[in-house]
């Protein structure tokens, strides 16, 4: 496929948003705010890109969703917005040949089913593809969410820890936002540690000496506890750890970014498309299982402290892209997380884990308006999440489905 068709193509997808130059006046019938705060018949007064003001005052709406609850734009802190199945059903091989328009163009669709599944800002751990289609984004040239993305990932393979200090600094050089370490193998190997405490705390000191945050791949408590006292930002996946690493986490603030539900669920639909590729076997299968039941258990012991940051991440791979909204229902379903909690977790407490939580994550007067309406109330039926009928982000509607 030829480029010019590509552009033609997203400059098309571009026409689906509605931007007005006047201020907008949203109508919500339930307003969940992002911090835990809730009012009845609210209305939400946008100018440009920003909320400049919040009220119960009457009048006239530009969208009346009197009958929706309206909350900030969901923010999934973890995603992989490049991955996706080829034209034969299996999830994409290296060996398979694909030109850099295709694979824009499977990043571009994962983008547009995100947004309209009420996600307006992702974390894409990540793919040197994710930066031009983050900039393009970032213009308004084409829908999807706010990305951030870490372009590579370090990892054993990056070598010693002078060596990670060097990639890192690349790494900012390059433009990413965040930095990706795989301290430990992926679970389908066993999750055994991949990084000693040296590589761990080089690359985590020095990203932030070049202001990067990082976000560390990791199981186990000898591990976790390791990019914990590093300084790290944020755990990824994280389970399989004792009651010390919980305190270590409220102690020193780190972020857990547990994947609970939507990711293994994935694989098991998609089991097809998945099974003989890579490491991911039957006793790959049987690890991933046997890490789910040990994730539950880690993540109930671990939001009985209320001290430790638990945010909103989903590992979304290919087949999970639009269908981020299904970790809330598995959180608060089987990992017994309070409504409330599970939705913070997804709006100001994702935003803060991102430096974005002045800008981002709340409805309030100078916040970014990014919204996301669903039929019913989550607070009572987490299932509402799946009934997304109205998404604006930066001041723009890209769904409204009264």
């Amino acid at each position: 496929m030829k480029l010019t068709t590509i552009v033609l193509i997203l400059l098309i997808l571009a026409t689906t948003s509605v931007a007005q130059d006047s201020p907008i006046v949203i109508r919500a019938g339930l307003l969940i705010d992002g911090t835990g705060g809730t009012s009845r018949n609210a209305r939400i007064i946008v100018e440009n890109s920003e909320i400049t003001r919040v009220d119960r005052l009457r009048g006239a709406a530009t969208y009346d969703l009197s009958e929706l609850t309206v909350m900030p734009g969901w923010i999934d802190t973890h995603v992989h917005l490049g991955s996706h199945f080829d034209p034969d059903g299996k999830t994409h091989r290296a060996s398979n040949e694909e030109t850099a328009e295709q694979l824009i163009l499977y990043a571009v669709e994962n983008a547009y089913r995100t947004l309209m599944a009420g996600f307006t800002t992702v974390q894409s751990l990540g793919s040197p593809r994710d930066q031009d289609l983050r900039d393009w984004i970032a213009r308004g040239d084409i829908p999807g969410p706010r990305i951030l993305t870490s372009l590579r990932a370090i990892d054993a393979e990056t070598g010693d820890a002078d060596a990670i200090r060097s990639h890192v600094r690349q790494l900012a050089d390059d433009g990413a936002d965040v930095v990706k370490i795989y301290a430990s193998e992926s679970i389908r190997n066993g999750g055994g540690r991949a990084l000693s405490d040296e590589q761990i705390e080089a690359a985590c000191g020095e990203a932030a000496e070049v202001g990067l945050r990082t976000a560390v791949h990791a199981y186990g408590s000898e591990v976790v506890s390791a990019a914990i006292r590093a300084g790290c930002t944020s755990i990824e996946h994280g389970n399989r750890y004792d009651d010390d690493v919980i305190a270590l986490f409220a102690e020193h603030g780190t972020y857990l970014d547990p994947h609970l539900g939507l990711l293994y669920d994935n694989y098991v639909d998609h089991k097809d498309a998945f099974l003989g590729i890579g490491n991911y076997t039957e006793e790959g299968y049987a690890r991933m299982d046997e890490a789910r039941r040990i994730g539950y258990d880690t993540f109930q012991r671990t939001r009985a402290n209320k001290s430790v940051q638990i945010i909103y991440g989903t590992d979304a791979v290919a087949g999970a892209h639009g269908r981020n909204f299904e970790e809330f229902i598995a959180r608060v379903r089987a990992g017994r997380q309070n409504p409330m909690d599970a939705i913070v977790s997804a709006t100001s407490r994702a935003a803060a884990s991102l430096g974005l939580g002045d800008r981002i994550g709340t409805i309030k007067r100078g916040f970014v308006a990014d919204l996301v309406a669903v039929e019913g109330n989550p607070l009572d039926d987490i299932t509402a999440v799946r009934r997304v009928r109205f998404v604006m982000k930066d001041g723009r509607v890209y769904k409204h489905h009264p």
